[in-house]
């Protein structure tokens, strides 16, 4: 296969292959089961980080770029000042801030104080990708060490749930699970700043 269209050839294998090899033009690149990889080649190698890394990789040898923000951190500065980095939002590759309210609400003052807050409750997408940074350190620390106790554990999702007008979706972090709960309901609030 010599023929080249100018786009790069892409193989998805998916996962639970095992170790892969795949050389090309002179190259070797080795993927562990594990998730490891090994390269062995002439060339340069560049490193990118896959999303929702904490460190951003360069190519190597070179320092590590700085001001990159770790995920659980408490922004400092700026426009997302004392919101917490949720990392790069998988569905749409742009990063995500979330911001905790001060005390529990029911759904409808939940949505208004994300909304005073210039953001917004999470969709039932970002709720899924907010349980993914479980055991990711700093301020989700406190955030995912409520337990998974009704109500605690759960926060107020976006979306009004379909089956019934008074209640919406929750999200129980411990756990990863979404349930309907009515609206009037007191629970812990997060607000998704983009």
């Amino acid at each position: 296969m010599n023929e080249d269209n100018g786009k790069p050839r892409e193989i998805d294998l998916g996962d639970d292959c095992g170790v892969v090899v795949v050389r090309a033009n002179g190259a070797q690149v080795t993927i562990g089961a594990d998730g490891h990889v090994t390269v062995s080649t002439r060339g340069g190698v560049e490193l990118r980080a896959a999303a929702n890394d904490e460190v951003e990789l360069g190519c190597v040898g070179t320092p590590e770029p700085q001001g990159r923000q770790q995920i659980g951190a408490i922004e400092s500065t700026g426009e997302h000042q004392g919101e917490i980095y949720g990392g790069i939002l998988p569905s749409d590759n742009k990063p995500v801030w979330f911001m905790a309210a001060p005390r529990p609400m029911n759904h409808y003052n939940a949505a208004a104080w994300a909304e005073g807050q210039g953001g917004s409750l999470p969709t039932r997408k970002q709720g899924d990708y907010l349980t993914t940074l479980k055991g990711k350190g700093g301020a989700f620390t406190e955030i995912f060490n409520r337990g998974g106790s009704f109500p605690a554990g759960y926060v107020w999702l976006a979306e009004p749930y379909s089956n019934y007008r008074n209640s919406a979706w929750c999200q129980r972090l411990s756990a990863g699970d979404q349930h309907d709960n009515l609206r009037t309901s007191e629970l812990p609030v997060l607000c998704v700043r983009r």
